[in-house]
């Protein structure tokens, strides 16, 4: 084969001995050998001429040749364990030449490096060419405090002064992914001249296998997927579908995420970014296009119902979906169904629907706090509706147990979404009740008040939820038409339903906490229903459902 004299030839040098894993370069990776990744990167390199393979065995050789590689005999004396790359790349070189393969640039590309990228390849050759460089190599820049040892053998620091990662100097680690040589270093028994220049990558492009646990973090990055969380969060529709989501996102470390909500949803991106995820704002009406822009393998939609024109977009570009209490008329076309607020779908029941209460998703901070025990007396009465309370409806409840005597305390938690009058209503008659009330403003760890509460006032959303994981009693009323159909808050014999908020009665509200406040009885028996429940268990099913979902994708 004979080449333009100013191109770049890629050689992936493998051979059969390996000591840490045995047959290292044929065993199969995610579904191919771990050579074929280097081939296909180098393959698939603008700036790459011709690719070849060098090696000593039989097996690796007709691995390359399936790879639609050329294949240059390694001799035995180059083929063990102490034998150095400059060494095998220069007697590539000269075999090459022997061919009369001409070249301007040797690059060496190492098989145990397979997360490595075509476009890193190119980068190198540009560089080395344009800049006129000797050799140019990928690196990690991994700066850290280090220490070594001296002449005498005594630890001593490798830094001037200690000071914080991010001010240290630039620290180059080689990853070994590629290294670019000119021919004329080449011709001096090196791949190395004095001129050499450095490509940064990214600490997975780098991940370089020699051994198993290395092994083991290639195969992690090679399922990595790239996840959207869409979701919904203001005044009308409340947080708790953020909240679900972020605690998803918390579990799907695996992957690579990313937010969006459009911008009716400004109080869902301000609790988004307070959490450190990257959040992407977009016009209400433009979401699909903007998702399908960023190209994720995978879409959780948690914006309550979805439409026909939305769902289809996202099919026709191939990404998948899990869809959170979604009734609307896009579910049908969801690729997943989730919604723990309802016991059946109006239309779908195939085996990718989940409903019911055994798959609602609590955050991480109710799994460190166990449930505790139910006093014979009451000590602390809980209202909490939610980030927005939409129907107004703490107010209305603190005045009434205000009204009903004893000496209990009461807890209100005010959420995020209370706007500034109603958070001031609530404070004034807090200043003037008989009874003592702690105000609790957008609290960030919910689940304290929450166990500290012999029982609860709340609406009929996750908070029910959170609630039963403690065992805490409640007395439940709906804010919105939705949450009339949430079934564990209307069919759970752990708490009290007292229907639409905005139509209980003084009387029927008084009579039930007058109940829960006098019968420790009932109280353990709610208790214990609410425990069986195991919600706990929850968010490990919706983490399960969605790992389905992402093994169907394909790359």
């Amino acid at each position: 084969m004979f080449m333009k004299k100013e191109c770049a030839i890629a050689v992936i040098p493998v051979r059969g001995g390996s000591v840490s894993i045995p047959r290292k370069n044929a065993r199969i990776l995610n579904g191919k050998p771990l050579l074929a990744y280097s081939i296909e990167h180098a393959k698939a390199a603008r700036e790459i001429a011709a690719v070849y393979v060098s090696t000593d065995d039989a097996e690796l050789a007709e691995i390359a040749r399936r790879y639609g590689v050329e294949v240059l005999e390694r001799p035995v004396h180059l083929a063990g364990p102490l034998t150095t790359l400059d060494e095998v790349m220069v007697h590539v070189a000269g075999q090459l030449d022997a061919a009369g393969v001409r070249f301007s640039h040797l690059v060496t590309i190492q098989a145990t490096v397979p997360l490595l990228q075509p476009q890193t390849i190119d980068r190198a050759v540009r560089k080395c060419r344009s800049e006129g460089l000797d050799t140019v190599l990928t690196v990690v820049n991994a700066p850290h405090l280090a220490w070594s040892l001296d002449a005498e053998q005594r630890v001593v620091p490798l830094y001037q002064r200690r000071v914080n990662r991010q001010e240290l100097p630039p620290y180059y680690r080689e990853t070994g992914g590629v290294v670019v040589a000119a021919a004329s270093v080449l011709a001096t028994g090196t791949r190395f001249g004095s001129k050499v220049g450095v490509i940064e990558v990214e600490k997975a492009e780098a991940l370089d296998i020699d051994d198993y646990f290395d092994w083991w973090l290639v195969e992690k990055s090679l399922s990595r997927r790239r996840v959207c969380l869409h979701v919904v969060g203001n005044l009308a529709t409340g947080l708790g579908h953020v909240y679900r989501a972020l605690t998803l996102a918390d579990r799907l470390i695996d992957h690579d995420l990313f937010f969006l909500v459009n911008d009716e949803s400004d109080l869902a991106a301000d609790l988004i970014e307070r959490r450190f995820y990257p959040c992407l704002r977009v016009t209400a009406g433009c979401e699909a296009e903007a998702i399908v822009a960023e190209a994720p393998d995978l879409v959780i939609n948690d914006i309550i119902d979805t439409g026909e024109a939305y769902m289809s977009r996202l099919g026709s570009a191939g990404i998948a979906t899990v869809n959170f209490e979604d009734v609307g008329p896009g579910s049908s076309m969801a690729g997943w169904l989730i919604n723990a607020m309802y016991d059946e779908h109006p239309e779908r029941a195939d085996d990718r629907v989940f409903h019911g209460y055994r798959y609602d998703c609590l955050r991480d901070e109710f799994y460190s706090l166990p449930p505790g025990a139910v006093r014979d007396r009451v000590e602390n009465v809980l209202v909490i509706f939610g980030g927005t309370d939409p129907s107004d409806l703490t107010l209305k409840c603190l005045q009434w147990l205000d009204a009903i005597p004893g000496s209990w305390r009461i807890t209100v938690v005010l959420g995020i979404g209370i706007d500034a009058e109603r958070s001031r209503a609530v404070q004034e008659f807090v200043a003037g009740a008989r009874h003592e009330i702690e105000t609790v403003i957008d609290t960030s760890i919910i689940s304290r008040h929450m166990a500290a509460a012999d029982i609860a006032v709340t609406s009929a959303g996750r908070t029910v939820f959170e609630l039963a994981s403690l065992g805490v009693p409640m007395a439940v009323m709906a804010q919105n038409e939705r949450e009339l159909h949430h079934s564990f808050a209307r069919t759970s014999p752990g708490l009290v339903w007292l229907g639409a908020g905005e139509e209980v009665t003084r009387e029927r509200f008084t009579d039930c906490i007058g109940q829960l406040l006098c019968s420790s009885i009932l109280r353990r028996e709610m208790h214990r229903c609410l425990l069986e429940a195991d919600i706990r268990g929850g968010a490990q099913r919706v983490i399960d459902i969605i790992q389905q979902a992402l093994a169907t994708v394909k790359r």
